[in-house]
């Protein structure tokens, strides 16, 4: 025991100690925990130069390149600070801390979340906990959006991988006719799916059927990720931005050797 120091005092001045050596040693070798989940099979808390992230066994779940390709959607649809969010596929909550941290976000946040043992991962490896203006909701997001208020979402983001696997219900039309049920007119869709398995919905692909739906829809490719940037009819234009193909993690947006601008 140190001397002088209260004992409490002293576990967290040891606490404190234990936690800067970890983040100096995950600069030489990375630092990892492995939990077993119901629904994900094996997933990873790794430590690595600092940054803390949450995998699956085939791809990245949260705070690594998912977090950058939602960031560069989030910065495309500049969403009101105060508008109340909706969150299909919390993962470890890096698109809340995106929000908050980055957007400066003040208004309710509503992440739903399938599997609990992310859910608890969420709240002791990253922070993410239930708030005043965050609710936390652990369920199937198909069986609980039915069940949500009508025109309650200016922003819907949409992330519900299993590994690399996309659920079958984002190919059905009723999902799609919920999800604009519970948006709010003219509000934002920010949708992430992969390039090599295209998304199809009632047979058609996605943005010819969304388009039918009445959104304004914008198809961007991001490394191995597909980006599907939805608005509904009669509000203002996004911004023109350069838009590139690569994303490097230590940076918060995309390099690329041709930059394209585009407007919605």
């Amino acid at each position: 025991m140190l001397p002088g120091l209260p004992k409490g005092r002293m576990f967290a001045q040891m606490n404190k100690l234990l936690t800067t050596l970890r983040y100096w040693v995950s600069y030489a070798l990375p630092l990892s925990r492995r939990i077993n989940s119901r629904y994900s099979g094996p997933l990873t808390v790794e430590l690595h130069r600092g940054r803390k992230v949450l995998n699956a066994q085939h791809a990245n779940y949260s705070y690594g390149p998912l977090q950058q390709i939602l960031r560069y959607g989030l910065f495309i649809i500049a969403p009101d600070p105060t508008v109340p969010v909706l969150v299909l596929g919390m993962g470890g909550g890096s698109v809340i801390d995106t929000l908050r941290r980055e957007r400066k976000h003040t208004g309710p946040i509503t992440a739903l979340e399938l599997d609990p043992a992310i859910v608890e991962l969420a709240a002791t490896e990253f922070d993410i906990r239930p708030d005043a203006q965050l609710h936390i909701v652990c369920a199937d997001a198909f069986a609980w959006l039915p069940t949500a208020p009508a025109a309650a979402y200016g922003l819907v983001i949409i992330d519900l991988f299993i590994d690399l696997t996309l659920p079958h219900q984002l190919s059905e039309a009723g999902f799609w006719q919920q999800l604009r049920r519970v948006l709010q007119p003219g509000g934002a869709v920010l949708l992430n799916t992969l390039v090599q398995a295209p998304l199809l919905i009632a047979g058609q692909p996605a943005p010819a059927y969304l388009t039918q739906q009445g959104f304004e829809v914008k198809d961007l490719e991001v490394e191995y990720n597909r980006l599907l940037i939805l608005r509904g009819r009669g509000r203002i234009r996004l911004k023109a931005w350069p838009i590139t193909r690569s994303c490097n993690a230590e940076t918060p947006f995309f390099a690329g050797s041709t930059p394209a601008l585009w407007k919605f």
